[in-house]
């Protein structure tokens, strides 16, 4: 069985805290009885809720004391997150409305290849593979064997993508939940 984890909206910027709808803007109300939800938890935060779509999950936070048959409205706090919230709140008004849902743009495809070879380096390592061993897994026996390994651009590779992936098992990995924005 698989517990879902229901992140903190400190740690998660991408959480939605919904209350009740404002009645000077109801056209056609969205109710919280209206979300079908996979999943929910409740909470001293409120309700936890998890709508899935075809690109990932999102994650939704119903205020206390919000009624079934309420109208709703995502709340977005106005501070260095608030573009994560905008962009999830554009993921959960697409499903609502059965569009297409895009991708997270927490994470790009070329951080999604790189996390995944970080814990394949972090795996062979916590099983005693040597160094080399590991990039042959990853890059295959013939690139590794193109270059002395001693001196090769791939032992460099792996052994950052070891360090790393370290790195993200104490506790790097919550910066997988927010977005990383230039000053």
């Amino acid at each position: 069985m698989q517990q879902p984890v229901f992140w903190t909206p400190e740690t998660d910027t991408s959480i939605l805290h919904l209350g009740p709808a404002p009645t000077l803007a109801q056209t056609s109300p969205v109710v919280l009885g209206d979300l079908d939800a996979e999943l929910r938890q409740a909470s001293t935060e409120g309700l936890h809720i998890s709508l899935f779509t075809e690109s990932g999950r999102l994650h939704l936070i119903a205020l206390t004391g919000l009624g079934p048959r309420q109208p709703i409205a995502a709340i977005i706090p106005i501070d260095a997150h608030s573009l994560d919230r905008i962009q999830a709140l554009t993921r959960m008004w697409r499903r609502l409305h059965g569009l297409s849902v895009p991708q997270d743009t927490r994470m790009t495809a070329q951080q999604r290849r790189r996390l995944k070879n970080m814990l394949r380096a972090v795996d062979g390592r916590l099983n005693d593979a040597e160094y080399r061993e590991i990039a042959e897994v990853i890059f295959g026996v013939e690139r590794v064997s193109a270059d002395p390994w001693k001196t090769s651009a791939l032992r460099d590779v792996v052994l950052d993508l070891v360090k790393d992936g370290f790195a993200m098992i104490n506790g790097g990995y919550r910066k997988l939940l927010r977005h990383r924005r230039r000053s």
